[in-house]
């Protein structure tokens, strides 16, 4: 899918059709290429003279393949977190900034620039050329990350509640919910880094850019105050985990201690039983009349003498 936006009186603009010559493609400010199909391809090729960056190469993550210079303009691949299936997911998208226009590629829809063009429609992004444009999209990021990290905290609190709280809860469920919490962490945390490697590069590109330096070093605080707060959601999710794992513990060794009770209560009837049983010729209850009845009393009376003492020990 290709998405084409200009600038008018300061303003990002969306383009309504589909651009199908080179020359429409040229005067565009942004173009957005999402998954792109062959055709598309083709014509970005045509319009730049060359080839547009290859996936495999915008999945390096050595700082020379992902942040460089060239010909063409400034390369920035930089890291993006989206949802699929339920779960948080991270693509790589790679922008070519040349003096007058913005070119962006990545294979999946992103949320952040699903953001953008719904702003850029209602004429809510403020820009005067190309680099304020990347610029807008890492500030997104950032913004979408933050409510990320919010809406973590807020599904964290929940199990924290769970696990500290719920005599009934289920700790495997918990584990699970935990688990997942770790990975979109770890993947949000990963996506801060590699913003803060992006910004770093750009901000030897603005020496002499007194405003969009400041920009820059309001993105870094961003990011600084988020890593620190990975860090905070990164040890909680890591003490609840224990916390989750030694209740499953004390659990099973309350039904081990259960067994363990249990076969010592039944293992001084067994061994009067065990005697009862042997097969020797003269044994002095077995012509007595109330023989058995007293066998079964002593089997009782074995049994109850320990669960007595047990009992007593408050071990059970």
């Amino acid at each position: 899918m290709l998405y084409v936006f200009d600038i008018e009186s300061g303003v990002l603009r969306e383009r309504g059709d589909q651009p199908n010559e080179v020359k429409q493609l040229e005067s565009a400010r942004w173009i957005d290429l999402v998954a792109p199909e062959d055709d598309e391809v083709a014509l970005l090729n045509a319009m730049r003279r060359g080839s547009l960056p290859d996936i495999d190469d915008v999945e390096e993550i050595e700082s020379s393949a992902r942040f460089f210079t060239d010909e063409q303009g400034i390369h920035v691949h930089s890291l993006f977190l989206y949802q699929s299936e339920g779960r948080h997911r991270t693509t790589t998208v790679a922008f070519v900034l040349s003096n007058d226009q913005l070119l962006t590629l990545r294979d999946s829809e992103v949320a952040d620039f699903r953001l953008m063009r719904m702003r850029a429609r209602r004429g809510w992004v403020k820009v005067d050329d190309p680099f304020d444009i990347l610029l807008s999209v890492l500030e997104q990021k950032v913004e979408n990350m933050a409510d990320n990290l919010e809406d973590m905290h807020r599904q964290l609190e929940n199990v924290s509640q769970i696990v500290l709280e719920d005599e009934n809860s289920v700790m495997e469920d918990a584990i699970d919910r935990l688990a997942k919490l770790e990975d979109s962490n770890g993947k949000t945390r990963l996506c801060l880094m590699d913003t803060q490697r992006s910004i770093s590069f750009l901000q030897r590109h603005l020496r002499n850019d007194v405003e969009r330096r400041a920009t820059c070093l309001e993105i870094q605080h961003d990011l600084d105050t988020l890593m620190t707060h990975t860090n905070f959601l990164f040890e909680k999710i890591n003490f609840l985990m224990d916390t989750a794992q030694g209740f499953i513990n004390i659990e099973q060794s309350q039904i081990i201690k259960t067994f363990s009770i249990a076969a010592v209560v039944f293992l001084p009837p067994t061994m009067v039983a065990s005697v009862y049983g042997m097969n020797f010729r003269i044994m002095p209850e077995l012509d007595w009349t109330l023989g058995y009845p007293f066998a079964l009393l002593l089997m009782f009376l074995s049994g109850l003498a320990p669960y007595l003492y047990f009992k007593y020990k408050g071990w059970f």
